[in-house]
């Protein structure tokens, strides 16, 4: 349409004289309308919080002369020229790569095996199975760490024992490959429960169209089942590689007394010197902050996103149970091993060290000293009731939270066009880079210093806030997978009927997530209720969690008790485990959705 003045034809300019102050403000509440909208805003402004105060922290530290002191502040890059420059750093680097890179391979390796045989496979003694691969899980790492230094001493180990008795060559477990054997018996549950997750919700029609035209299992499995989890198994190897360089106990108890220091050593170190070296903590956290975000980087890039990771749909799926004939057995053989080498001996080990005065390789003559004493002196102990306590509160409250809003984060960051929902999934991911130890100054300095009209410091809050933190790009990694699974055509079919958003999200998303948001909250659960690194600076004597009593146990060198409340502890964590999968069974939660 055109409007005619004299001769001349005018074109109207409907853009510019329409937008106005009026519009702009009817725009922006028109936005905040969509309650997905509202959602974004809110989680955005949540997880920034979270993520970006204790990495900012970080960052100043590292570019500041005396952070924290009460003289004049430089601000400089001298912290990053002689920390980068010193080749000691970039020996760490090589050790810390090494050692990550090792551990996250073997990790997932392992841990996909075992989650492919337990979903996909009919090998027998399945539950044992689940069983065997949970229990490292919940076992305290400085435990677990302890037991393995113990049953590898270089004198009085029992393993090395035994193999000097059959004249075999002894183990040296203070070294690289001690490190990567310990740390991966311990966090290998974490890439089982990641895969178990994908094997149980993959659509299997492809590969049973595979199948009926003629192609070997083995050609199945490798072209078609490993290219629809590789998002999976990469988010994995990430998770397993970022977490490791993070991890405080193989380090500090391994690796320093075999001369193998990667970069928790020199965080550590840093931060026990006086006064404290808060500049190359702050460079080496932003190291390694630069390192993982490369790596989430080329995750995305090799696994891709969207459609071709979606393996649910509207229609009805069941995975398929691959029929391994006599070769089950080998199968449920793998299981045992498993069992025997990541549960048993360690269990064995604290066991065994819980019930004498003192410790000894287990021989006959040990027999004669076996006592209860050290589980009475457990029952005795002053900051154990209370500790327990806490313990309960802050993880329970951490993974009910973790779980919320990384199912919340995933839906927008999958499901969503928003913009910013890169920036919110990078945030998200934040913690990872920073290692514990750090996250947990970097809070402390905060909540001392913010200008709130409230204090945290010395409240149960602020060791939640740290749970939840760091156990936020953990929850992401189960229910990121499981979101991108899920056909867009399910809420398309929702919205055309009718329904809302939140109701969709409960009907649909729920049930079909149900077994990510279970490992999710379950892993949350037991990571804040073993967290040690973070909660050593933020506790208070009335907010002591059972981490940091079993930590001044062992540090005082009450080894027999600290065994016999870590045998306490992971029967506990185990009844707990064994709770939630069998509510689950009663609502459902275990069953496949159809």
């Amino acid at each position: 349409m055109s409007l005619t003045i004299g001769s001349r034809t005018a074109q109207p300019r409907t853009t510019r004289v329409s937008r106005g102050p009026k519009n702009r403000v009817r725009s922006v509440l028109s936005w905040f309308g969509d309650p997905r909208h509202i959602l974004l805003a809110v989680v955005a402004v949540v997880v920034a919080y979270l993520a970006v105060v204790p990495a900012l922290t970080m960052a100043v530290a590292s570019l500041q002369s005396s952070f924290l002191s009460t003289g004049p502040v430089e601000w400089t890059l001298r912290n990053y020229s002689e920390t980068l420059g010193s080749a000691s750093f970039w020996r760490l680097v090589g050790n810390s790569f090494a050692y990550a890179g090792a551990t996250a391979v073997l990790c997932t390796v392992l841990g996909f095996g075992l989650a492919y045989l337990v979903a996909r496979t009919n090998t027998p003694a399945k539950f044992f199975a689940q069983i065997a691969a949970m229990i490292p899980l919940i076992i305290p790492g400085i435990l677990n760490t302890v037991a393995w230094a113990l049953l590898f001493a270089p004198q009085t180990g029992a393993l090395n024992v035994l193999l000097r008795a059959v004249h075999l060559p002894v183990f040296n477990i203070y070294s690289l490959a001690g490190m990567v054997l310990v740390q991966a018996m311990h966090v290998t549950p974490v890439a089982f429960l990641m895969g178990a997750a994908a094997f149980s919700n993959m659509d299997s029609s492809l590969e049973e169209a595979a199948q009926a035209s003629g192609a070997p299992p083995l050609r199945v499995f490798r072209m078609i089942t490993l290219r629809m989890i590789r998002p999976a198994i990469l988010s994995a190897a990430l998770l397993m590689f970022v977490q490791t360089i993070s991890t405080f106990e193989v380090p500090q108890l391994i690796g320093v007394p075999g001369h193998t220091f990667v970069f928790v050593s020199r965080i550590y170190s840093a931060l026990q010197t006086f006064p404290t070296d808060y500049g190359t903590v702050g460079v080496t956290g932003i190291f390694i902050l630069a390192v993982s975000s490369g790596g989430l980087w080329l995750s995305r890039r090799l696994s891709g996103s969207g459609a071709a990771a979606q393996t649910i749909t509207g229609k009805g799926f069941r995975p398929t149970v691959t029929d391994l004939g006599r070769w089950r057995w080998l199968g449920l053989a793998v299981f045992v091993l498993f069992f025997v080498v990541a549960v048993a001996l360690p269990l064995l080990m604290l066991v065994w060290s819980s019930l004498l005065p003192g410790y000894e390789p287990p021989s006959i003559s040990a027999l004669h000293h076996l006592t209860l004493a050290d589980y009475q002196q457990v029952l005795h102990t002053p900051a154990l009731t209370s500790s327990v306590r806490n313990s309960l509160i802050t993880a329970v409250l951490a993974g009910a939270i973790v779980t919320v809003l990384s199912a919340l984060v995933a839906y927008i960051t999958v499901k969503t066009r928003a913009r910013g929902r890169g920036l919110l999934d990078g945030l998200a991911t934040v913690p990872l880079a920073v290692p514990s130890v750090v996250m947990g100054v970097g809070i402390l300095y905060w909540y001392l210093t913010a200008p709130l009209p409230f204090h945290l410091y010395g409240t149960l809050t602020i060791l939640v806030i740290a749970f939840v933190t760091i156990g936020l790009p953990y929850g992401m990694r189960y229910i990121v997978p499981g979101m991108a699974q899920i056909k867009d055509e399910l809420e398309e079919a929702a919205a055309a009927s009718g329904a809302s958003w939140l109701r969709t999200f409960r009907q649909i998303y729920v049930p079909l997530l149900a077994p990510s948001l279970l490992a999710a909250f379950l892993y949350t659960v037991i990571v804040a209720f073993r967290e040690i690194s973070a909660a050593i600076f933020l506790y208070t004597q009335d907010t002591q969690v059972v981490s940091v009593t079993i930590y001044q146990e062992w540090s005082n060198g009450s080894y027999p008790v600290v065994a016999a409340l870590g045998v306490c502890i992971v029967v506990f964590l185990a009844l707990i485990v064994v709770l939630v999968r069998l509510l689950g069974r009663r609502t459902g939660l275990n069953r496949q959705s159809s």
